[in-house]
């Protein structure tokens, strides 16, 4: 078989299964798997698979057609440029956080800081701490996470991106005073879970194979942006700003969060598809 009669066979199956984008699925799969770009790979229509490539391609496509996300199917999720491993112990990184995170790059530039100090709440596979860590080479980062298996999955995601030395990875489900640190950090970045308990099981079932401790924000979606808020003002110095993700509908409530915390300035912010996605605002000088 080659190539294209891959191709073929496999938007059909994934079809029949109701996965979405069958086509672009199949396709990326086969690029996977060839070690090529996308493009590239339907382009070699006429290449024969080996016998072994063909095994390798419908055994993926038979864990797609479970509805298994792409990234736990392969091993890892692109992020930034680059490559983030992940487990089904982890929430799989997604565009929206990738702008989550070049728009904390802009606020320290901004702030003109010249040896930052970042703490991020919930690192999951640890991409946010990595980005900003090779964004903001002279950054200082501090990234918690409750969950062992995913602390040590992004301890070894920034040992593989050499940022490993500049991350200190603490198990704590957000940052207490035993570290001996307060006032200190010019930025507080979070993606964490925020969405309403009672919306969690009308997910997409690839959604439903994620952690559901990264996604569940409790009964109105806002537990732990609550938590996080609150801890906010303790943790910022002056001028300190905290960035978070937080639900397309979440803004008004979040804006009242950050207020009764005491922090200014505050900003929601739209992500690429016009969605209210990151909420900003910082501690008064």
């Amino acid at each position: 078989m080659n190539v294209s009669e891959a191709l073929r066979k496999g938007e059909a199956y994934l079809i029949d299964r109701g996965v979405p984008e069958p086509k672009a699925n199949a396709e990326f799969l086969m690029a996977e798997m060839l070690g090529v770009g996308r493009l590239t790979a339907v382009s070699q229509g006429s290449r024969e698979l080996t016998a072994k490539e063909n095994h390798q391609f419908l055994d993926w496509l038979k864990w797609r057609g479970k509805r298994i996300p792409i990234a736990y199917i392969l091993g890892h999720q692109p992020f930034l440029g680059i490559k983030i491993e992940v487990t089904r112990d982890s929430l799989v990184p997604r565009p929206e956080t990738e702008e989550l995170v070049i728009e904390c790059e802009r606020l320290v530039k901004a702030s003109g800081a010249a040896s930052p100090k970042i703490l991020e709440i919930g690192t999951g596979t640890g991409c946010i701490a990595i980005a900003l860590a090779q964004l903001l080479p002279s950054a200082t980062i501090f990234a918690t996470d409750l969950s062992k298996s995913a602390l040590d999955l992004a301890q070894k995601n920034a040992i593989a991106h050499h940022v490993g030395n500049r991350i200190r990875f603490v198990r704590e489900d957000l940052f207490s005073d035993k570290q001996g640190l307060r006032g200190w950090a010019d930025l507080m970045v979070s993606n964490p879970p925020y969405i309403p308990t009672k919306d969690l099981d009308g997910l997409e079932p690839e959604v439903l194979k994620e952690p559901r401790m990264a996604l569940d924000g409790g009964k109105d979606g806002l537990d732990a942006i609550r938590a996080i808020t609150a801890m906010a003002p303790k943790m910022l110095k002056p001028g300190g700003v905290l960035a978070m993700e937080i639900g397309s509908k979440q803004g008004p409530a979040v804006t009242k969060l950050f207020a009764a915390s005491g922090l200014k300035s505050i900003v929601i912010k739209k992500d690429a598809q016009g969605l209210e996605r990151f909420a900003i605002g910082a501690l008064p000088v």
